[in-house]
């Protein structure tokens, strides 16, 4: 069975279907040789696997197991190997606050431990959580503290993935030859070693760079690359992903055609994986391509799919922060167990030392137990705090967020319902009812919410914001200064891309001619110089 664990970890990165097959016939083998260990550790080895498929509520169930057996076992680097896992999984759920105290004890456990893999893997995951929230700096020191352990580590392929991951936060940062030369290295020395890494991962983000660069014939021909690697080794969900960036690609040079033939084979890939997330993305992009094509109508249709494949993708988070809470009680159930046993241990103890040593060990044990209650009761107080503090901002958060969803859906409605008036003596007599129907139906739907409401609302919560910011940028344009209320907020990249139903990267360029406009130097943060307009 070692031979077939080790054969799992090869095809991990590179032939999934492969390294399926040798996990169940491990995971098969342990359960019924009752051999938890190795049970757990190949069930961790399935939880990578499911994550990049994108498959998060899967991997946390696995995450709960993992720890189950840890805390019967009392084995602490099972136990981090397992939150290293969790912590990624909230990060990818946008559960920040969650991700951070997470990986951050994985991190202290392993530093007490001296384990240099799960540190390693631990500066990688913080650094991913800083960087989809925009903090670039931090996610940079993370990478390189990675790195630095990552020189004296014999686990090349975590060395890669740093460098993978820097790449992409200098892009964000700007840095596009530092990603291009990072991104370089890695193919090389990926391929002059034979690593069984994925090459299509590293194809794919370079192919990133090459379009923030604008050369998008370099780019299409890495995503070509990509797929073509992805193919050979069968690997479904990196077929996906790779069909998907070169639809986009293929999209951004205007060859609308065999864009839609990317995205379809992508679809049909998605559809069978059960990945909702691309199949919802894909969506977006077919109502892109039929408003460039001018046929309103069908980006009419794609649209309302795309809103309900949002919605569900909504559902399913709902679902699985049930599913972390169930999660949360069954180990606040299994810590209490543990503090009985420790307390009745200590109990045990006491009675001892009082017979052999009379009240004055018993003096000190009393003296000690007292401070320790202090503490955590102080400890619960500020945790307390902190979960009241958090609540109100992500309510507040929700709310502004649906505010803006509504605007945007309904201008996107108001643009639709435009464009059939203006096309409608093209449609035939007996579809004129039709389309005035559906005319009807836009007008009403988009009439819900408007821009200068939310900006009343908005006003009365950050107070003095808009003005300030007006008086001294009074040249910002409309959009510029609903990006400004976004990053206030405080929401991601992402989160401003699903927001207002544009791809990331035209995110990060608007954020870049703000910088431009505002006049902000390098050095400077975004976020924090707009957080300054409330106190002016």
């Amino acid at each position: 069975m070692t031979d077939k664990y080790e054969s799992a970890v090869r095809c991990l990165y590179t032939d999934e279907d492969s390294a399926s097959l040798y996990i169940n016939e491990v995971y098969d083998y342990a359960v019924l040789n009752k051999l938890p260990v190795l049970e757990a550790r190949i069930l961790l080895l399935k939880a990578e696997m499911l994550i990049y498929q994108g498959d998060v509520d899967e991997t946390l169930s696995i995450c709960s197991t993992v720890r189950k057996i840890a805390q019967n076992r009392g084995d602490r680097d099972l136990l981090v190997s397992g939150q290293l896992l969790e912590g990624y999984c909230y990060t990818d759920l946008d559960m920040f606050d969650k991700a951070y105290s997470t990986l951050s004890s994985a991190l202290n456990m392993a530093q007490q431990t001296h384990d240099t893999t799960a540190q390693i893997k631990a500066y990688l995951f913080l650094g991913i959580l800083y960087d989809l929230q925009a903090d670039t700096e931090q996610a940079v020191g993370l990478f390189k503290k990675g790195l630095e352990l990552a020189e004296h580590s014999a686990n090349a392929i975590l060395k890669i993935r740093l460098l993978n991951s820097l790449s992409i936060t200098y892009v964000r940062e700007g840095k596009l030859e530092e990603a291009r030369s990072n991104l370089s290295n890695c193919i090389r020395y990926v391929e002059d070693n034979r690593l069984t890494y994925g090459l299509d991962r590293l194809y794919i983000n370079m192919a990133l760079v090459m379009t923030s660069i604008g050369h998008l014939d370099s780019a299409l021909a890495y995503a070509r690359h990509a797929l073509d690697i992805a193919q050979s080794r069968e690997n479904r969900s990196s077929i996906a992903k790779a069909l998907i960036y070169n639809g986009h690609i293929l999209f951004l040079q205007d060859n609308i055609a065999e864009a839609k033939l990317m995205f379809g084979q992508a679809d049909s890939l998605a559809l069978a994986l059960g990945a909702k997330n691309m199949h919802c993305l894909i969506l977006e992009y077919y109502a892109e391509m039929a408003k460039a094509e001018g046929a309103f109508k069908d980006a009419y249709i794609y649209l309302e799919a795309f809103k309900q494949c949002a919605d569900s993708l909504t559902e399913r988070r709902n679902v699985l922060n049930m599913l972390r809470l169930q999660m949360e009680n069954e180990a606040a159930q299994a810590e209490m167990e543990t503090q009985y046993k420790l307390y009745r241990l200590a109990l045990i103890t006491i009675i001892i030392v009082f017979v052999l040593v009379l009240g004055a060990i018993f003096f000190v044990y009393e003296y000690r137990r007292h401070r320790r209650r202090e503490q955590e009761a102080r400890q619960d107080a500020r945790r307390e705090r902190m979960r009241l503090v958090s609540e109100l901002e992500q309510s507040d958060k929700k709310m502004v967020t649906q505010s803006i969803y509504r605007q945007k859906k309904n201008k996107d409605l108001s643009e639709i319902a435009e464009n059939l008036r203006r096309q409608r003596a093209q449609f035939k007599p007996t579809n004129q009812p039709l389309i005035d129907s559906v005319i009807s139906s836009l007008d009403s739907f988009s009439g819900e919410e408007r821009w200068e409401d939310f900006e009343i609302y908005f006003e009365r919560v950050h107070t003095g914001f808009m003005k300030n910011l007006q008086k001294k940028y009074p040249d910002l344009s409309l959009t510029e200064k609903k990006l400004c209320v976004y990053l206030h907020l405080g929401m991601t990249t992402k989160e401003i891309a699903n927001i207002q139903h544009v791809s990331f990267r035209a995110v990060e360029q608007a954020r870049y001619r703000l910088r431009k406009k505002l006049g902000l130097k390098k050095e400077e943060d975004l976020v924090n110089f707009l957080n300054r307009f409330d106190a002016e």
